[in-house]
């Protein structure tokens, strides 16, 4: 005679009455979990007490060993609260960031104070960066104006130089934030030329004046030497 379960309780699940047996003759009992939902469970899983919940109880393990981080600042990141996976498990959490974006977080950057920000820290930072290495004088760039490396996108191998529709090229210089046409020749060696020679008029004087008052004339002079052989984008 089989034993019925009914009205007995194996942890979380009470007995509610018989569940069958399936294909394989296994005996299953219908069963009410703590939580409110109801399953079927094996017999003996129960009795061997390999089911204690529907599974509410493994879901909520990871939550019990999880710190909570709710309410903490990590640099400009506030918690908001946990961001729950299917599998019950919390990995990320969702954050305020003082610029007002919302972003998810893995805890451990958080904690090692990987992620501080939504980006936007990293950002200031590179800006920042940026306007120190680079300087306006009279509304000049120095390091554009000083460079010898040609620019990505110069078609023509030198800069401020064009070629036109009519097979006429043309030489420009900007400078203080303005674009000077040096006029248009009929070949590129020509219209180099003007280039260079312009540079050689605006460029190096401007440049040892500013080195010169920065770091000394020796300096400064060395610095900003510039060779008719050198390569750069439009000045």
């Amino acid at each position: 005679m089989k034993e019925d379960l009914t009205g007995r309780q194996f942890g979380r699940l009470f007995v509610v009455g018989d569940g069958g047996k399936n294909e394989k003759g296994r005996h299953y009992w219908k069963c009410k979990c703590a939580c409110g939902k109801e399953t079927l469970v094996e017999e003996s899983h129960l009795k061997a007490g390999h089911t204690k919940s529907c599974g509410c109880y493994r879901r909520e393990r990871p939550k019990a060993r999880c710190v909570d981080l709710t309410g903490q600042r990590f640099g400009r990141l506030t918690v908001l609260g946990p961001v729950v996976e299917k599998n019950g498990r919390i990995s990320k959490w969702e954050c305020l960031c003082d610029c007002g974006n919302r972003v998810t977080c893995y805890r451990e950057n958080l904690q090692s104070r990987t992620t501080q920000s939504c980006g936007c820290l990293r950002e200031e930072v590179r800006r920042d960066n940026m306007r120190k290495a680079i300087h306006f004088v009279a509304g000049t760039c120095i390091e554009r104006i000083a460079k010898q490396k040609t620019c990505s996108n110069n078609t023509t191998g030198h800069r401020g130089v064009y070629r036109r529709k009519n097979n006429k090229w043309r030489a420009s210089i900007g400078f203080q934030g303005k674009v000077y046409n040096l006029g248009t020749f009929s070949s590129y060696e020509e219209a180099v030329q003007a280039r260079l020679e312009a540079e050689s008029r605006m460029y190096v004087p401007f440049l040892e004046r500013y080195y010169s008052g920065k770091n000394g004339a020796a300096q400064g002079n060395a610095f900003c030497t510039l060779s008719a052989q050198r390569e750069g984008d439009d000045g």
